[in-house]
């Protein structure tokens, strides 16, 4: 099982307060709200807190709960339609089969033994029930910052990135169908706002032209019903090279389902 270490994201909740943070959360959140919507069921739960900033605000799911190290440190605004659970050792504190969409924003990066955290994941979902990860890619101009900064650096370069490749060969082998994916945010890691805003245009033409360069991934995948042997039907589709998934999910649109 995952140690306690394995929700801490080593002051990424802190970073995600700046103004280069706050930009990449809020280009995470519309792409968020393209895929969430799109998802059934009752029971939602958010793995990281991200400073207290929920994800799951375009979720329409009855209950939705955000996980954090310690339920103290987070103050949430009152009534805000989630529940907060503190974890307990580094295991989900949820039953079997019990959540129907479990999100991950950039936890897996953070976290020490990061294959563990996904067989929870696996262990708490539904059959057909739905992974969606936020990723830092290791191939983007974050990803080549990220190299020159050691473990007890600061966030979020001190994470340890994965890359698509790795990250869906793990969910394969615990039985997940990677459904749809989609690649985010190109401009480079500048604190400045002028100089992001004047580097906006690399958005579109990097997501037309170069999109295994964004410094961020979304990957939705779901869990195959037990026992059941997938037969995989030929079709008249394009697929994105780079995802392995149907267009248009890779490109300007997303689709979760």
């Amino acid at each position: 099982m995952a140690g306690q270490q394995d929700l801490e994201s080593r002051n990424f909740p802190s970073w995600s307060e700046s103004s280069l943070g706050q930009s990449l959360i809020a280009m995470e959140r519309t792409a968020l709200q393209a895929c969430l919507p799109s998802l059934k069921g009752s029971t939602a739960l958010q793995v990281g807190s991200n400073a207290g900033t929920p994800l799951l605000e375009s979720c329409n799911f009855p209950h939705r709960f955000i996980l954090v190290d310690h339920a103290g440190k987070v103050r949430p605004a009152e009534d805000d339609g989630f529940q907060y659970l503190e974890s307990m050792h580094g295991n989900l504190p949820l039953a079997s089969e019990s959540v129907d969409l479990c999100l991950l924003p950039h936890v897996l990066e953070f976290s020490r033994t990061p294959h563990d955290l996904l067989r929870e994941v696996e262990r708490v979902l539904v059959s057909r029930g739905h992974a969606v990860i936020l990723g830092f890619n290791p191939y983007s101009v974050w990803g080549i910052r990220s190299l020159f900064t050691k473990d007890s650096g600061p966030a979020p370069w001190n994470g340890h990135y994965l890359s698509l490749m790795r990250l869906r060969d793990w969910l394969r082998l615990l039985g997940f169908d990677i459904k749809a994916g989609m690649m985010l945010y190109y401009r480079p890691p500048s604190r400045s706002i002028m100089m992001r805003n004047r580097l906006a245009f690399l958005e579109k033409a990097g997501n037309r032209w170069w999109p295994m360069l964004s410094a961020v991934y979304m990957l939705t995948a779901q869990k195959n019903v037990a026992g059941m042997t997938i037969i995989e039907v030929k079709q008249r589709f394009r697929k994105v090279p780079y995802l392995g998934a149907v267009e248009p999910v890779a490109r300007t649109r997303s689709h979760c389902g």
